[in-house]
């Protein structure tokens, strides 16, 4: 039962009862574009999402990293339309993790990317990111740490297999602080 409020028309000496809203609340900007996701319209959540992103704060992580996540589906979904999505959605991935997505979504996906591009020592890398005791992952997640270490064992017997000339580093130091720090402020 909801709050009404009563009220009388003096012209027509009417009443009427009006719902009184006690709390207002917005839906996030990115839902819109997630919704056309989900409906494969990818190239207008993709432009939608991309101007979301220029606007939204640089300190705004929660946001930050639902746009992102958003990102990295579209752009995987749509990967076989533009040879450069791809590259978009690892980027992406990359990007919601530093900004404390923390589901496994965002882990697994660039895992994944990296893994496809025989970028394992990179890959491996994210796996020990999110399997630090440090690394908190979300209690509502799509995949968790046990997951991970599995993961990352058998990206290591592959790794001894077949070798990687990856030298570079995905994260630096500060971003790695970055992504435990911020896993640990959302639940």
């Amino acid at each position: 039962m909801g709050i009404f409020k009563k009220t009388v028309d003096s012209k027509n000496y009417k009443e009427s009862v009006e719902p009184i809203i006690i709390y207002k609340y917005g839906i996030p900007e990115y839902i819109d574009a997630a919704n056309k996701i989900y409906n494969r319209e990818y190239d207008s959540a993709i432009n939608d999402l991309m101007n979301l992103l220029k606007k939204t704060s640089p300190l705004d992580f929660e946001n930050l990293s639902m746009i992102h996540i958003n990102l990295m589906q579209a752009y995987f979904k749509s990967r076989n339309t533009n040879p450069d999505y791809f590259d978009s959605s690892t980027y992406h991935a990359k990007e919601a993790l530093k900004n404390g997505h923390n589901t496994g979504l965002a882990q697994f996906r660039l895992i994944v990317n990296l893994e496809k591009q025989n970028r394992l020592k990179q890959a491996i890398e994210v796996c020990e990111i999110v399997t630090n005791e440090d690394y908190h992952f979300s209690i509502y997640g799509y995949k968790q740490k046990v997951e991970f270490v599995e993961r990352m064992n058998k990206l290591k017997l592959i790794l001894e297999k077949k070798g990687d000339n990856q030298k570079e580093k995905l994260f630096s130091e500060e971003e790695t602080n970055m992504i435990i720090e911020n896993s640990n402020k959302k639940k």
